[in-house]
């Protein structure tokens, strides 16, 4: 038996390994505009923080413009070149055949959805709360708590999967347990739950 029944996990990093798409997509973007910067740079500053914080710090005077493009660009790629994260049919079958339930909590759209049905996953999940539209963004607990009201769901019984801290504290902020998958000890002081470094090691906190 699962210790929780509803498992609700973040997408971009945590199910999709998408920062090589995303990391390719802002490169082409800061090239366009004169900056150079290295991969490995790139993706440091998307993990450990954010798309906001690089258009804060290198496109301030411009930045809806450019991180519209960014959008456009990161979303296209996305749709062809974005893979599942190893073990991530194993983990989402395990949890169903131990009576468990899959969630998706993503400020993505739909792209999510295009692309678990395109490696055929989709009909794993019970429910995708996705985009931010109608909520604030994570650590904001707001989108998690529509997503427990929807489904009459127990906090308790509810556990927050995700590879950044903004994951784990948007569950914590809705009243759940985490679940921290940071490979690359991005978030050494951050209080959580759990912490794994690859996904397939959730079985040991479930």
């Amino acid at each position: 038996m699962l210790r929780y029944k509803h498992i609700i996990f973040d997408f971009d990093g945590t199910l999709s390994d998408s920062y090589p798409t995303f990391v390719k997509a802002m490169k082409l973007i800061m090239q366009k505009y004169g900056i150079e910067k290295d991969e490995s740079d790139i993706y440091y500053l998307l993990k450990k923080y954010s798309t906001s914080y690089v258009f804060n710090e290198f496109f301030a005077d411009r930045k809806a413009e450019i991180k519209r493009e960014f959008d456009t660009l990161a979303d296209e790629l996305l749709r062809t070149e974005a893979t599942p994260i190893e073990g991530t049919e194993e983990i989402l079958r395990y949890i169903l055949d131990k009576g468990g339930k899959n969630y998706v909590y993503s400020h993505s759209g739909d792209v999510v959805i295009e692309n678990l049905r395109r490696w055929g996953l989709d009909d794993l999940f019970v429910d995708f709360q996705l985009g931010e539209r109608d909520f604030p963004r994570k650590p904001a607990p707001d989108a998690l708590l529509n997503l427990m009201q929807k489904h009459g769901l127990d906090p308790a019984e509810c556990v927050m999967v995700g590879d950044r801290d903004i994951d784990v504290l948007a569950g914590r902020n809705a009243g759940m347990a985490g679940i921290l998958m940071d490979l690359e000890s991005y978030y050494t002081d951050l209080d959580v739950e759990y912490r794994i470094e690859k996904l397939v090691d959730i079985k040991d906190c479930l």
